[in-house]
């Protein structure tokens, strides 16, 4: 079995916090994640002393860093911590959470899992109204 893969978001504001906690209520359960929230104008030498603290913890093990948006400061901070049992995921959304804290525990290889967690946030974005049936002229069929 392979070993339990650990998780840290990285969020502007409490975004990560409450991402997690709705986790927890559609899942029923209490997930084993740690959440950072950066707050605004704050010293990014607290962040990176919390991310090196949950980094020593769990050495040795598989490590996803779920990040708010590519570019922004929670993805800045996490880039020199990438190896190869070490992730960095960003654009976290609801369906990428769930279909990580899904999958995690499956006995499928770290770079697969990487991938099927960005693939579930890709597709967890929709177009409703391709669903509705728009026409070409952008008004709804009826």
């Amino acid at each position: 079995m392979n070993k339990p893969i650990r998780s840290l978001m990285i969020t502007h504001g409490d975004l990560g916090r409450e991402l997690k906690e709705i986790a927890e209520k559609i899942l029923e359960r209490n997930l084993e994640m740690e959440t950072i929230s950066i707050l605004w104008g704050e010293d990014g030498s607290r962040i990176l002393a919390k991310i090196e603290a949950f980094m020593r913890k769990h050495s040795g093990e598989p490590v996803i860093i779920f990040t708010d948006m590519f570019g922004g400061s929670p993805s800045n901070v996490c880039f020199p911590f990438i190896g190869a049992d070490v992730e960095v995921i960003t654009g976290i959304n609801l369906p990428g959470l769930l279909k990580f804290l899904t999958y995690r525990d499956k006995d499928i290889p770290f770079p697969e899992l990487v991938r099927t967690i960005r693939k579930g946030a890709i597709d967890g974005i929709n177009i409703m109204g391709e669903y509705l049936g728009e026409k070409s002229d952008g008004r709804r069929k009826n």
